[in-house]
C-alpha cells in the first residue's frame, strides 16, 4: 500500500491524510480498514486498496431490495423528492442520476403527472438521456457515495442543467469524530467509497460557482448560476 499522505482527495486533487482506522467484517476474524480525509475539502475516503473492483460493485447492487413502491423507502427519500417535486410542478425536466433498478423518486413523479428520465451505469444505461439535454433538477440520492471520480460526475451533472436549474443530492453525512464514525453504518456497504460532509458539500458550491438552496442532512440541494442576463433558460424563452 502507497504512503496514506501520497494519496489525492478523488473530489479537489489534494493530498489526504490519515483520519481513523475501524475494524470491519465478520466479528470472528475482524481486519482493520483505513479512511483518509481531505483538509481542503473535508472529503472522507475509504482506503483506495479497498475499493471493489467494477464487477464486484455491481455483483453487490443486484443484491439491493429497493421497492419503489414501499412506503418506508418513499419515507426515506422524502427530504430529497420535495425539493425535485417543486421544480417539476410547473413542466420542467428531470433526470434522475443513478437510479438503481427501481427509482422511488421517478415513480412518484409520474404518479404526480411528472414524468423523469432515468440514468444508472448499471440498471438504466441509456446514455442518450445524458447527451444535450437541459433539465431544470437532477436527482442524485443514495448515489455519490458510490463514485469514484466524483468531481467529473459534478461536473457533467453541471452541463446538463439549465442555469437557475437545480442538482438534489441525498447521501449520509460523514460525522466528523472518529469514534462516532467508527460506529456508523454507511460506511458498512463496500460499494461506499466517499463520504461528504456539510463543509464539503460547501466547498464544492464555491469551487463551482453553484448557489446553497439548503445543506442538512441528508440532502444539499443547489441552484445553478443564472445566464449572463439573469435568467434562466425557461424565462429566457418565455
Amino acid at each position: 500500500m502507497a504512503t496514506e499522505t501520497a494519496r489525492s482527495c478523488p473530489l479537489c486533487g489534494a493530498s489526504l491524510a490519515p483520519f481513523t482506522t475501524v475494524w470491519a467484517g465478520r466479528k470472528a476474524a475482524p481486519r482493520p480498514l483505513a479512511f483518509l480525509e481531505c483538509p481542503n475539502c473535508r472529503l472522507v475516503v475509504r482506503d483506495p486498496d479497498a475499493w471493489p473492483t467494477r464487477a464486484a460493485e455491481r455483483a453487490y447492487y443486484r443484491t439491493h431490495q429497493n421497492d419503489a413502491t414501499d412506503p418506508g423507502y418513499r419515507r426515506f427519500l422524502a427530504p430529497a423528492f420535495v425539493h425535485i417535486e417543486s421544480c417539476l410542478q410547473h413542466g420542467g425536466r428531470g433526470l434522475d442520476f443513478g437510479c438503481g433498478p427501481d427509482s422511488a423518486i421517478a415513480a412518484q413523479a409520474a404518479e404526480a403527472g411528472m414524468p423523469m428520465a432515468l440514468f444508472d451505469p448499471v440498471f438504466h444505461p441509456d446514455a442518450t438521456v445524458l447527451r444535450d439535454n437541459h433539465y431544470d433538477v437532477i436527482s442524485c440520492t443514495e448515489t455519490v457515495e458510490h463514485l469514484h471520480r466524483p468531481m467529473e460526475v459534478m461536473q457533467q451533472l453541471e452541463r446538463l442543467l439549465c442555469p437557475g436549474a437545480r442538482l438534489v443530492i441525498q447521501t449520509g453525512f460523514a460525522p466528523e469524530a472518529q469514534p462516532a464514525f467508527a460506529g456508523w453504518h454507511y460506511w458498512r456497504d463496500p460499494t461506499h467509497v466517499i463520504f461528504f460532509r456539510a463543509a464539503t458539500f460547501e466547498w464544492l458550491a464555491a469551487s463551482r460557482g453553484w448557489q446553497v438552496v439548503e445543506i442538512a442532512a441528508p440532502v444539499a440541494v443547489f441552484e445553478m448560476p443564472m445566464d449572463g442576463h439573469g435568467f434562466t433558460q425557461k424565462e429566457r424563452l418565455s
